[in-house]
């Protein structure tokens, strides 16, 4: 047996006779760890690392802030933010339609003078029908989200940047958080009855939604091309064709719901 430390050989012993060193110290500092321990060791770490990265990647509210902190993220979403994507497209179409409602709500209060309550045994409404209002408004910002996703799936099918739906929805629906928040915002604009505020703020959200967001993913796409595209024309053609769509959603399908609303207009 030698000792690590002054080399001196000896027979047996749990001790060096010269310098006092333990011996299972020498043999635990020379024994080498098996190459399977090291191998399992390293694949936990990796095993660690990626669930922890899973975990944080795939929180909604870790998604949130940082699609808030930089919305230019979107554009690299990947299909695995589909459902984050999907929920974002929602609550900016319920937020839209509730904003509308409860200002038509607290017009419609106004008009009957507050005292719309006194009324109802006369046959007067207390309040606007919720789920038929909000309803018919919903449809209609469905229909332009539709459109605006129809415009840029074709687009980029022509450009021969195909996309797939989720891939889509991922990318469109992160980067039109920040205005997802906008009519949160609009929202509670609506719940105290600021007309002015409350269609300045959906309309920002409504007209990056049509015009500027197909012009922004389709210029960014073609960005990433490897091959050569005239990106600005593509741009500037989606967004034409989004608006071309909405101004026939107007037309045809809006326009009776405004009329409707008239007699509220002056308050607003």
């Amino acid at each position: 047996m030698m000792c690590v430390h002054c080399q001196y050989e000896q027979e047996a012993g749990n001790y060096c006779t010269v310098c006092g060193t333990p011996f299972y110290d020498s043999l635990t500092v020379n024994e080498p760890e098996p190459a399977y321990q090291i191998i399992e060791t390293h694949e936990a770490r990796t095993d660690f690392r990626s669930d922890r990265h899973l975990k944080d990647r795939f929180s909604f509210s870790d998604y949130m802030k940082d699609h808030l902190k930089e919305p230019g993220k979107g554009f690299a979403a990947d299909e695995e933010l589909f459902k984050y994507g999907l929920l974002v497209i929602v609550f900016y179409m319920v937020a839209f339609a509730l904003s509308f409602y409860f200002l038509a709500n607290k017009l419609y209060t106004i008009m009957m003078g507050g005292l719309a309550n006194l009324f109802s045994e006369t046959g007067y409404q207390q309040s606007l029908p919720f789920l038929n209002l909000t309803a018919t408004i919903l449809f209609f910002i469905a229909l332009f989200v539709l459109s605006t996703l129809f415009c840029l799936y074709v687009a980029a099918k022509f450009m021969g940047e195909g996309l797939s739906v989720r891939l889509l929805v991922a990318q469109y629906g992160s980067v039109m958080l920040p205005f997802t928040i906008v009519n949160i915002i609009a929202l509670g604009f609506g719940l105290a009855g600021a007309g002015g505020l409350t269609l300045f703020t959906t309309g920002v959200s409504l007209f990056f939604l049509i015009a500027i967001m197909p012009a922004l993913l389709i210029y960014h796409r073609g960005m990433r091309s490897s091959r050569p595209l005239n990106i600005v024309y593509w741009s500037i053609g989606t967004t034409a064709a989004s608006l071309l769509i909405s101004y026939l959603i107007v037309r045809y399908f809006i326009v009776d719901f405004i009329l409707q609303l008239q007699d509220v207009a002056p308050f607003l």
